[in-house]
């Protein structure tokens, strides 16, 4: 009876090999590939760390749309690249929706908690819940199912990116914090990277839902974890940090729409790069605290977020017993936007993108549309050419429309950053 009810460390071998094989948990048959590889039926998923972007792929082969794919990515991404995109985060998410033919944007701006924690002033987490809201509005899948990819990373261990490394090389004097020094601080390139207490905080937004993070036992976890740690974050602060959902910042091109992030986040700094305003700064190193990700679906759907921890790891403290990394209220903290430009008559895009590594992201996101769409040059190309000037940007375009040719249609990740851009089959 206690070998049947048991386990072993063979199984958890297997469980690994498995994670790390089939990181969405599909069902045989429906696994994703791991290469870019060309389809008559046009999906694709990109982002500023692989196996998020992989996830992302995963999800639309398995029958996901665009929005399922952005929220896994944005679970997948606080495993993967904490030091940008945490569920501590502050961000921006817009959704083209092919059937109501609209976009919606879903803004979780930085706000500020009312005390520091070891000194440092940090943000009040409100991400997951608006995922939540995008997910309940225009997500096609199960729940459980967009979470649970990166419950399964977290607790069995992932592969430390080149994205996560290169923030670790530059940060590694910044986690003077001992939670986040303990989980991160021996974290490599390739070294399997496990985070149980993450894992269990996931786990509990998987089997709860969303409103777990925010107004559940798990809410009461954080904040009594927070004040232990000696900062300043009652339930009360966490449940009234409620995220915008309204219609993006727009503006017209021929029959589409340019849609980006109202304010007070940086849709402005999106569409002067769109109009032609080149981004300044140098080709970030890092990713400085910014990551964004997109998705697109078969149907024309899209989805695209942009995420900020206010500078590299945030505010520097993690949360006791969650795996939360908190980010930090700066001056650039709001400095994000998506773009996504679609047609709202036939409801098809033709490209949704998001950048990350530096604050002038958002600038450098419409720049390059710009040279994709309205110079129609090939996507690959405008970012070979921009080299990460501004910040890193990762899109997905189909300039003659996905049902009209959907072989025109790309996906690139940034060749200056360290993402990937994935096509489902």
């Amino acid at each position: 009876m206690l070998s049947g009810c048991g386990t072993n460390e063979t199984s958890r071998e297997i469980d690994r090999a498995n994670n790390a094989a089939n990181p969405a948990g599909l069902p045989p048959g429906r696994q994703g590939l791991s290469r870019v590889v060309a389809t008559s039926s046009f999906a694709a998923a990109t982002a500023d760390e692989s196996r998020a972007a992989e996830i992302g792929r995963d999800i639309l082969a398995n029958g996901g749309n665009a929005t399922d794919a952005a929220v896994a990515m944005y679970f997948a991404l606080a495993v993967t690249l904490p030091s940008a995109a945490s569920l501590g985060a502050s961000g921006a998410c817009i959704v083209h929706d092919d059937k109501s033919k609209q976009a919606e944007s879903f803004v979780f701006a930085p706000i500020a908690a009312p005390g520091p924690i070891k000194g440092a002033s940090f943000s009040v987490p409100n991400g997951v819940r608006a995922v939540t809201l995008m997910h309940v509005r225009h997500g096609s899948s199960r729940w459980e199912a967009v979470v649970a990819p990166a419950e399964r990373l977290a607790r069995f261990g992932v592969p430390v990116s080149r994205a996560l490394s290169r923030d670790l090389q530059a940060g590694a004097g910044m986690l003077g914090d001992n939670e986040a020094q303990r989980i991160l601080g021996n974290a490599r390139e390739g070294s399997n990277l496990i985070q149980t207490e993450l894992a269990g905080t996931l786990g509990a937004i998987r089997q709860r839902g969303g409103a777990e993070f925010f107004q559940g036992q798990l809410a009461r976890t954080i904040s009594e974890q927070i004040s232990q740690a000696g900062g300043s974050m009652p339930v009360d602060v966490l449940r009234s940090a409620v995220p915008q959902a309204s219609a993006p910042m727009s503006e017209s091109h021929y029959r589409r729409r340019v849609y980006v992030s109202p304010a007070p986040m940086a849709g402005a700094s999106a569409l002067a790069g769109w109009k032609g305003s080149a981004p300044g700064g140098a080709v970030p190193v890092d990713s400085n605290g910014f990551a964004g990700l997109a998705a697109a679906d078969g149907q024309g759907g899209a989805a695209a977020c942009a995420l900020s921890m206010g500078q590299l790891f945030g505010a520097r403290v993690m949360v006791p017993n969650t795996g939360i990394l908190l980010g930090a209220p700066t001056a650039n903290a709001a400095a994000v936007s998506p773009l996504i430009i679609a047609n709202p008559s036939n409801g098809e895009f033709t490209f949704a993108g998001a950048g990350g590594g530096a604050a002038t992201a958002a600038q450098a996101l419409g720049w390059v549309a710009r040279g994709a769409i309205e110079d129609d040059r090939p996507l690959g190309t405008v970012l070979s050419q921009t080299r990460g000037q501004g910040g890193f940007v990762n899109a997905i375009a189909c300039p003659s429309g996905l049902r009209a040719n959907g072989s025109t249609c790309r996906a690139a990740a940034d060749p200056a950053g360290a993402g990937l851009a994935a096509i489902a089959q």
